[in-house]
């Protein structure tokens, strides 16, 4: 079982495996903060556990905070491939 303050080390350390298994952990304000850490670094590997997290959770609050941070992943992944633009068509 997690704490918040693992939680905060887990973001600073930029931890986003340690963060995924926290979204499963037994204290709701763990899943919450780390719901929310997830969605702050924003990281591809969040968006499916966070989109299970926002569907599935017990916790209203909790599925909530999977909401946000999963809107927040989402928008940051859009976000780098407008960046990037189309991709070119195969070279055959």
């Amino acid at each position: 079982m997690a704490t918040l303050d693992d939680i905060d080390t887990m973001l600073d350390a930029r931890d986003v495996a340690g963060l995924i298994r926290a979204l499963d952990d037994a204290d709701e304000f763990v899943r919450v903060q780390a719901a929310l850490s997830l969605g702050t670094i924003a990281d591809p590997e969040a968006r499916e556990p966070l989109d299970r997290m926002r569907r599935e959770d017990p916790s209203p609050s909790a599925r909530e905070a999977a909401a946000t941070a999963y809107k927040w992943v989402v928008g940051r992944i859009e976000e780098v491939e407008a960046v990037r633009g189309p991709k070119p068509p195969p070279p055959w």
